[in-house]
């Protein structure tokens, strides 16, 4: 079962970057392209990392439980571009860029150290990850979002949007991990696959759909000339 949620993987995402490398080629406006091509390289990252995998490759076994490290590498790659989007979207200040980063950085990096280290202290490290993650939770929900209803006035609904689908889908891995044999091995590394492998479709290119239907709406509400200037973080 874990072989085809693999393939499965390699074919969305692959499918999934021709797109929206199609939209940037052909977008009209910087800011669509700028949308595109940050969603083309999320994708187009995430299908080398289920090629990687479903040819066998980015897995040792440690401590006696397999450990895919092949997928901290990806997102550690991947979810930067992804907070970028928000901060495009947003037109988010440096600062707050730059924490949203940073905090990522540290939650992934603490992420693998839980997935390389035996029992109990894995369960002290994932809590330290977990503790990072309620902090991005926090930026996300207070000052990105106080951020990007000032500066795209009228948007509260498509801003609120974003951030609750987003934060439902990263909440899941967490809970994902700590059932998975990285964790307490209630379920298996086949079901661990699958549900990984549904979380990164969703999170990956759904949220890529998702964010071009918010600029859309932003446009549509009628953004103003300075709305339009790209974030401080993208120039």
């Amino acid at each position: 079962m874990a072989q085809i949620w693999l393939w499965i993987g390699v074919v969305s995402m692959a499918l999934g970057a021709v797109f929206f490398g199609f939209g940037a080629h052909s977008a009209k406006t910087e800011g669509w392209k700028k949308l595109y091509t940050l969603s083309f390289f999320i994708c187009l990252i995430a299908s080398a990392l289920y090629l990687a995998m479903a040819l066998g490759q980015g897995q040792t076994v440690v401590n006696d439980r397999p450990t895919v490290w092949v997928r901290y590498v990806t997102w550690s790659l991947s979810t930067p571009l992804l907070l970028l989007i928000f901060a495009f979207l947003g037109h988010t200040s440096l600062t707050l860029t730059s924490s949203l980063l940073g905090t990522n950085a540290f939650m992934i990096a603490t992420g693998l150290a839980a997935a390389l280290s035996p029992n109990p202290i894995n369960y002290i490290w994932y809590v330290v990850s977990c503790a990072a993650y309620l902090a991005a939770v926090y930026l996300l929900v207070v000052p990105f979002r106080r951020e990007a209803e000032h500066n795209r006035p009228r948007t509260q609904k498509a801003f609120g949007r974003l951030v609750a689908i987003h934060l439902i889908l990263w909440t899941a891995y967490p809970i994902v991990w700590i059932l998975a044999p990285t964790g307490i091995d209630a379920i298996g590394q086949g079901s661990e696959t699958m549900f990984y492998t549904i979380l990164d479709i969703a999170s990956k290119v759904g949220f890529g759909f998702l964010s071009l239907n918010t600029y859309s709406k932003v446009e549509q509400i009628g953004a103003t000339a300075n709305d339009l200037k790209p974030t401080a973080a993208l120039r």
